[in-house]
C-alpha cells in the first residue's frame, strides 16, 4: 500500500465510524511511514473469560524502535506479553519494557509466543466484530489498527 492510499483509506474510516471488510482485507492505515502490519485478529474467548489475545505481524522500515504500550477502548487495559517455557510448563509473563522491533525487521505477534493480552472486556466480543487497538510504539508513535475476533476452534470443529 503506498502512503497516499493508506493516508486517503485512514481518512475514509475515520469518517464512517463503522466498517465492515472481509478478514482478509483490513489494510493498515499509514500513520507511521515506518511501523506497517498485517493479519491482525484477536481469537475468541469464551462468553465468560475476563482476557483475550491479540496477535499481528509486525514490519519495521525505519529505524530501531520498540512497542511499548497498547489501548483498546473495548478493554480495560491491554499489555504486552511473552510466553516462555519453566522446565516443561508453558508460562505467560508480560513485557513491562515493551518489545524491540528493530529497524529492517518483522516480529511475529502470535499464539504460543509474544500476544497481547486484551483484559476485562467491557462487552461480549463477537466472531467477526473488528475491535481498534491502539499500539504505542516509542519512536514512532501511535498506530491505530483494526483487528478481527476469530473464532478459531469453530474453523477446525470446534467450539470456540
Amino acid at each position: 500500500m503506498t502512503r497516499a492510499s493508506g493516508l486517503l483509506l485512514t481518512a475514509l474510516l475515520a469518517g464512517t465510524g463503522a466498517v465492515s471488510m472481509p478478514v482478509g482485507a483490513v489494510a493498515a492505515p499509514a500513520a507511521s511511514p515506518a511501523i506497517a502490519y498485517d493479519a491482525a485478529w484477536i481469537r475468541l474467548p469464551p462468553p465468560a473469560a475476563q482476557v483475550a489475545a491479540g496477535y499481528i505481524q509486525l514490519h519495521n522500515a525505519g529505524a530501531d524502535d520498540r512497542l511499548v504500550g497498547a489501548s483498546c477502548r473495548d478493554f480495560a487495559q491491554v499489555q504486552i506479553h511473552a510466553m516462555r517455557m519453566d522446565g516443561e510448563v508453558m508460562r505467560m509473563h508480560a513485557l513491562p519494557d515493551g518489545l524491540a522491533l528493530a529497524a529492517g525487521t518483522s516480529v511475529a505477534l502470535q499464539p504460543g509466543g509474544y500476544h497481547l493480552m486484551l483484559m476485562t472486556p467491557k462487552r461480549p466480543l463477537q466472531d467477526g466484530q473488528v475491535v481498534r487497538v491502539r499500539l504505542q510504539f516509542e519512536r514512532a508513535g501511535t498506530l491505530p489498527v483494526d483487528f478481527v475476533v476469530r473464532n478459531v476452534a469453530a474453523a477446525s470443529g470446534g467450539t470456540r
